[in-house]
């Protein structure tokens, strides 16, 4: 089952019209193997997110203006912000995944010691990184709106949300 959240514009932050999917423990079942980093990354990798890593959620908003971003939890909890200042909260805890569309601000608040992620873009393209500080907005928010939707769900595969939602 996937939940979605829609963040609005609220500049800096230009966020994006496509919802935030939510996979609530998308991949518990790759954490109780061996290496469950490497089982989510795989599990990315066959559904074309790629250039992965493992590590947390940064402390303050950001977000990425020229791809999408997949994020799993794969150790402890965190509450994090989607949308920027003022924005809802959530609980993203271990096996939750969240795809964010481009242009959608995101920031750990709180997090527990064990705390982990793996993190993977759409056919392994490299992100930027924006902070809300770009001197030209328009021009940002014209390469968030030229950022295709990913052929796969990083989930689910050839039917999954993205392709229900994103369209």
């Amino acid at each position: 089952m996937v939940e979605i959240f829609y963040t609005e514009e609220n500049k800096p932050f230009p966020n994006n019209s496509l919802p935030v999917l939510y996979y609530p423990q998308g991949v518990a079942d790759l954490l109780d193997k061996s290496d469950p980093a490497q089982n989510v990354l795989a599990l990315f990798e066959q559904n074309g997110y790629s250039n992965g890593w493992v590590n947390g959620i940064f402390p303050y908003h950001h977000f990425h203006a020229t791809t999408h971003e997949v994020l799993a939890c794969i150790a402890g909890e965190a509450t994090i912000q989607l949308g920027g200042p003022d924005a809802e909260k959530y609980p993203f805890t271990q096996g939750d995944v969240l795809l964010l569309p481009a242009g959608v601000a995101h920031k750990r608040i709180d997090a527990s010691h064990d705390f982990k992620i793996v993190g993977a873009y759409p056919e392994g393209l490299e992100p930027d990184m924006q902070k809300g500080e770009a001197e030209n907005y328009e021009v940002i928010k014209q390469l968030i709106a030229s950022v295709v939707r990913p052929a796969k769900d990083p989930v689910e595969g050839e039917d999954g949300a993205v392709i229900k939602h994103w369209t």
